[in-house]
């Protein structure tokens, strides 16, 4: 089971203990970020999407979570989500890409 999320400049990974899974920036084609139906019972989580087409879902029980949405969006020089207001009937937020090609080597 995943214990954390971490964002940092070699890409997105997740941590468990001992293993960890994940891809670097140069690897990864797009994150966004979406809510799950029921409203009332909605539940977060991102996506991110490796050039191969595999992908990786972390939801918001992961610690970190909040964090990393943060991080990756202003790494892509991007405005972060409300994630609060975010309704499974939004479509999903992206916020990797880097929106400029120098964005991506942001700390």
């Amino acid at each position: 089971m995943t214990q954390r999320v971490v964002v940092d400049e070699i890409g997105v990974r997740t941590e468990d203990g001992d293993h960890s899974f994940g891809w670097p920036w140069s690897e990864i084609q797009h994150i966004s970020v979406s809510a799950l139906a029921p409203e009332e019972h909605r539940f977060l989580y991102f996506e991110v999407t490796h050039e191969s087409g595999e992908f990786m879902e972390i939801g918001e029980t992961v610690n970190g979570f909040r964090e990393a949405v943060r991080d990756i969006a202003a790494r892509a020089g991007r405005s972060a989500p409300d994630l609060p207001a975010l309704r499974a009937s939004d479509p999903m937020a992206e916020i990797w890409p880097a929106t400029t090609p120098d964005a991506r080597h942001r700390p």
